[in-house]
């Protein structure tokens, strides 16, 4: 993690610096086929904006006492998560959920998150700088650091032009740097792609079949209803029974019902992709499960019961019935779960510390 602030130190500068505001447009490459990236009309992706957001992200003088940055809980090597059960900030508070993956948010909806409670990625960049037991550092402090930077002043303005540095522009700029981060080159993506020479094992193929069974029976995993589409994703709130409650203000974390205070959504937390999970262990929202293995023995046969229990996931609640997978069906699982790994993503320079 590279110490940016020590390496700014200003020196003699012209009295008049003369900036250039020229930003060069930038589309976010996909494979064909696949969905589109969302980009906000009032956001777009240049090569100044995203290179701006890249050093602020690394950047360590956006925490209080210098010492953590955006990346200190979003490590490259382990697909922008920290491998904590939940995350510690700088002064030593542990936090009570896990780091979310920050790969493909581009694509993510309908709020960021665990609970959603920010409406897109510019809102959400905003919470953890001030948040107390993360970077905690108030803005007015940050954007004086920011703005004391010569390097900084002609960055924003190669960005953004003459507007004045605000928080809402640094959050934009990030956004822009993280909305670049995808992950489609994974072996699943290769393995679909016509003509591209790489195909599922037998097992892979088992499991990959297994994740997509539906034949409407007690029993049927039926993975893809959370998880389906190339994204592994729906992008939607759901309680997949974690946690047995008989009410629900005896859930531990009420997750998205903490927002909405509608009693339907207790218990409920965003859907995770299941890209890239050997670089994202521990999993959940509160990192409880620290193996792939652990994972799928709770959708086997390890579901609890609540009064927002998702009705898809299999449990006497829902009348659907446990899973129960085979030790031979769960190794199936797991190895197709591995085609979705993307050893390209994590290792990509374009993502890394600039410095």
């Amino acid at each position: 993690m590279g110490l940016i602030h020590s390496c700014k130190e200003d020196g003699p500068t012209d009295p008049d610096p003369v900036y250039t505001y020229d930003p060069h447009p930038v589309t976010i490459e996909v494979p064909t086929n696949y969905p589109e990236p969302a980009i906000p009309e009032d956001n777009p992706c240049t090569e100044e904006g995203i290179y701006l957001g890249r050093l602020l992200f690394y950047d360590t003088m956006l925490s209080k006492d210098y010492t953590m940055s955006c990346a200190s809980c979003h490590l490259q090597a382990n697909g922008f998560t920290d491998a904590k059960a939940v995350s510690t900030g700088i002064d030593g508070i542990a936090g009570t959920r896990s780091s979310m993956p920050l790969f493909n948010l581009a694509y993510m909806f309908d709020g960021m998150f665990w609970d959603g409670r920010s409406a897109d990625l510019e809102a959400q960049i905003l919470q953890p700088v001030p948040n107390p037991i993360e970077l905690h550092l108030e803005w007015t402090e940050a954007i004086s650091r920011i703005q004391a930077s010569t390097l900084y002043e002609e960055k924003f303005y190669n960005a953004f032009g003459d507007l004045p540095i605000t928080k809402e522009l640094t959050a934009k700029a990030i956004a822009q740097f993280l909305r670049t981060i995808v992950s489609f080159q994974s072996k699943f993506d290769l393995a679909t792609r016509p003509g591209s020479g790489v195909f599922f094992t037998v097992q892979e193929l088992v499991g990959y079949n297994l994740f997509n069974q539906q034949k409407g029976q007690a029993g049927d995993p039926e993975c893809f209803h959370c998880h389906g589409g190339r994204l592994f994703t729906d992008n939607k709130f759901h309680n997949n029974g974690l946690d047995n409650v008989s009410d629900i203000s005896q859930f531990p974390d009420k997750g998205r019902g903490a927002i909405t205070a509608n009693n339907n959504d207790m218990g409920k937390f965003k859907t995770p992709s299941l890209r890239n999970l050997a670089y994202t262990a521990p999993y959940m929202h509160d990192g409880r499960f620290a193996t792939l293995e652990e994972v799928i023995d709770h959708y086997s046969s390890g579901i609890h019961n609540s009064p927002t229990l998702d009705p898809i996931i299999g449990s006497p609640f829902s009348g659907v019935g446990p899973v129960n997978l085979s030790p031979t069906q769960k190794a199936a699982m797991i190895a197709f779960l591995h085609t979705l790994n993307d050893s390209i993503f994590i290792q990509n320079p374009a993502f890394s510390d600039p410095n």
